[in-house]
């Protein structure tokens, strides 16, 4: 099904609902990122909502996915009839403009880091110090599209926003994102883990062909732990070649989102390194290399090579970067049993 033939049936049932007294489908949108646990989350809230609620599925793509991921994507569309709409970012490089969207598909898609670039070019080189990337390639697009389609009021959404994130990843859950901008948890609220969803995708005939977790989208993203990083490196260099290339093209470009370094020069990874850096790390550092199954037998994790931001899991999810309210808390008082 396409978008615009899901959009008229959207449109009848309003139509029915208004002449029988009733409010028009309460809005819900799904932000997909081109993982599992989010394609199961999708599939469930798709097949329980379609009928009852105003839909919107969006994929936002940085054109730095594995080419799996979007195949994925394009599988899950296709044989579940999904009206996913792939978005990129559309950047005006006028300060004081925000970022708007681009709707491509499969065909169309970025693969090559283009709309990434132009998100660089303009905001500067993302790191710990300037850590909005996921904002500006994916949850900006999204609310720019998502305004197109009714689902503002003013600045504020009128709906909830699902997110693809694990009861036992509950740590990337944003409060803010839920008081603020209406975000759900419904794996969380579900108490889906990671074996969950490989039991639920076992009868669907096809699977997202990531090398590994550690390939999740993006593939090099900067907050990936160091042993993933080095992983990576290892297996792939290529991978790091769209960051060296912005590092080389705008590393010098924003100084004030440079590190306090001498350099005055903005680089990816942590500890103000680059990836030419990464790249004589991994020739010459001993590491055990990331498996997807390193911790099942509860091996202790090193604080050097394991340390991630909690905001980048097997996939890249809007409002999933935990911040200062206790979070404890709040998921226990919202998902208590």
């Amino acid at each position: 099904m396409t978008f615009e033939e899901h959009r008229k049936i959207v449109a009848q049932r309003n139509a029915e609902r208004e002449v029988a007294g009733l409010g028009p489908l309460p809005k819900l949108t799904i932000s997909f990122s081109g993982g599992r646990t989010s394609a199961v989350m999708t599939k469930r809230l798709w097949d329980e909502r379609k009928d009852t609620h105003d839909i919107v599925i969006t994929f936002a793509n940085t054109g730095c996915e594995h080419p799996a991921t979007l195949d994925f994507v394009f599988q899950c569309e296709s044989v579940f009839g999904w009206p996913v709409v792939w978005i990129e970012a559309k950047v005006n490089p006028e300060f004081g403009k925000g970022v708007g969207y681009a709707v491509v598909d499969y065909a169309s898609a970025s693969r090559n880091g283009e709309p990434f670039e132009d998100v660089v070019a303009k905001y500067g080189i993302f790191n710990a110090v300037n850590p909005s990337c996921t904002a500006r390639t994916k949850t900006d697009p999204m609310h720019a599209f998502l305004a197109d389609q009714g689902f503002f009021v003013g600045s504020k959404l009128n709906c909830k926003t699902a997110i693809g994130i694990r009861s036992d990843e509950a740590d990337r859950v944003s409060v803010f994102a839920a008081k603020q901008y209406g975000a759900i948890y419904p794996m969380v609220e579900w108490g889906m883990t990671k074996r969950d969803v490989g039991l639920a995708m076992a009868g669907w005939g096809f699977d997202l062909r990531i090398p590994g977790d550690h390939y999740g989208n993006c593939t090099w993203c900067w907050k990936k732990t160091l042993r993933k990083h080095l992983t990576l490196m290892k297996q792939s260099p290529e991978v790091f070649d769209f960051p060296e290339r912005m590092e080389e093209r705008y590393g010098s470009a924003r100084p004030d989102m440079a590190s306090t370094d001498d350099d005055g020069r903005a680089w990816w990874f942590r500890k103000h390194t680059s990836v030419q850096q990464l790249r004589e790390m991994a020739k010459t550092r001993e590491f055990q290399p990331y498996r997807d199954d390193l911790y099942a037998s509860g091996r202790e994790r090193d604080r050097d090579l394991d340390l991630g931001t909690g905001a980048c899991g097997e996939s890249c999810e809007v409002y999933a970067d935990p911040t200062s309210d206790d979070a404890s808390d709040w998921l226990f008082k919202e998902f208590a049993p």
